[in-house]
């Protein structure tokens, strides 16, 4: 090390740091201790920061585009992974509502007290095309088939994107 850089590298190594704080806050200044999605979000912003660093002019592997593209891969699979709600249990529900129809939900006055004021309430449900009895039976049954067929898929693909990170991310260094 040059005489120059012994006297800058301690400024510049200061200056890294704190501009790498900054570029961390916004995913830091969302993030809360009590839901596990924002775990995903931290292990995705770490992802994207290094995808990045591949695809810049700063990275020396010969393999750099490929590493990015991998990384990019792991990125997609958690993006689809971090809700079970958007890729799975939507688009399950939304085959059941073009079958049976739009479902209203109510609440109806359940328990009283004895001036007659309301204490509880219960919901209720009215699904448009459900008129029967075994109409209601045959809905409930696709309901809890099509929600956990949903989440067996979704879980099925959250193992696979950790897998696929576990499998990769030793390579993932330059």
């Amino acid at each position: 090390m040059s005489l120059i850089n012994t006297f800058t590298y301690p400024f510049r190594d200061f200056y890294r740091r704190v501009r790498n704080i900054l570029r961390w806050l916004p995913t830091i200044w969302k993030d809360r201790d009590y839901d596990d999605s924002y775990i995903t979000e931290i292990l995705i912003k770490k992802l994207e920061f290094t995808r990045d660093f591949y695809l810049s002019d700063k990275a020396y592997s010969a393999e750099a585009d490929n590493v990015a593209e991998e990384i990019q891969e792991a990125i997609n699979r958690l993006h689809q992974t971090k809700d079970s709600w958007e890729f799975y249990e939507d688009p399950a529900m939304e085959q059941l509502q073009q079958k049976w129809g739009l479902t209203a939900f109510s609440f109806e006055p359940y328990e009283h007290d004895e001036k007659g004021n309301v204490l509880t309430y219960e919901m209720k449900s009215k699904t448009e095309k459900v008129n029967t009895k075994e109409e209601e039976e045959q809905y409930s049954k696709e309901f809890r088939g099509t929600v956990k067929e949903a989440r067996e898929q979704y879980m099925k693909d959250k193992i696979k994107a950790y897998k696929f990170i576990a499998k990769n991310i030793d390579k993932w260094w330059d």
